[in-house]
């Protein structure tokens, strides 16, 4: 049985049928499920030591009918819509930053039955990734490299092959700062190593207290964007 076969399974049970009858004709959550799915797969990208990093923040707009029809069952279907995706990703090898969050967001403009989905890679405290698959005939498991990643005011950046960091919604990682640039600074994974480069923003970008356009990062290293310290993590 795949994971959206389970997913309506779980709902069938959830509060005796009510789920049919409300959806009837509007947004199907199985719809919403396999869109959340196909937005996973989308936005996924590679980090180091082969790792499959994707969003773990998911955003579902609706128009006002279909808004107010899933207030009644809001929490328990966000929670369902949550376990489906970190099932969905658990079978695909691939890794969040973060606890899975699935919310609904009422727009203009949409239609009864329609709906969109937007993404974002939103960091915990601890990252969340998929059990290690075992080897066979290994005895051992083997020790798995842990990716590069940022640390800024208690929580962790996992970085993808390229991350932009800035104030603009536009950025991957978003810095609310008003000394930083809507797109301020890009990291990028090439060849085992990490470089940061400037992205010609308005105050500069420092590392070390030395301003850069262009460097190689190294483990420990402090960056300075507007007002804001990250602290470069080479996996350690």
């Amino acid at each position: 049985m795949g994971v959206l076969q389970r997913f309506e399974r779980r709902l069938e049970g959830l509060v005796e049928g009510a789920f049919a009858r409300a959806f009837g004709g509007w947004v199907e959550p199985v719809e919403v499920a396999a869109a959340l799915t196909r937005e996973a797969e989308a936005k996924k990208a590679i980090v180091a030591a082969g790792r499959v990093l994707v969003p773990n923040a998911y955003t579902v707009e609706l128009g006002r009918s279909d808004a107010e029809r899933l207030k009644e069952y809001d929490a328990p279907l966000r929670k369902e819509l949550a376990g489906m995706v970190a099932e969905s990703a658990q079978e695909q090898g691939w890794s969040f930053v973060g606890p899975v969050e699935v919310t609904f967001e009422e727009v203009d403009g949409l239609a009864t039955g329609a709906f969109r989905v937007r993404s974002a890679v939103v960091a915990g405290a601890v990252a969340v990734r998929p059990a290690a698959p075992q080897l066979a005939g290994r005895s051992e498991p083997e020790a798995a490299t842990a990716p590069a990643y940022l640390s800024e005011g208690g929580r962790t950046i996992a970085l993808a092959q390229s991350t932009v960091l800035g104030r603009g919604t536009e950025a991957d990682v978003q810095l609310p700062d008003t000394g930083v640039s809507r797109r301020h600074a890009e990291l990028r994974q090439v060849d085992g190593h990490v470089e940061l480069h400037d992205l010609a923003s308005t105050n500069g970008t420092r590392v070390n207290g030395q301003r850069v356009t262009a460097v190689t990062l190294h483990d420990g290293d402090r960056i300075l964007v507007g007002s804001t310290e990250l602290v470069f993590r080479a996996g350690h």
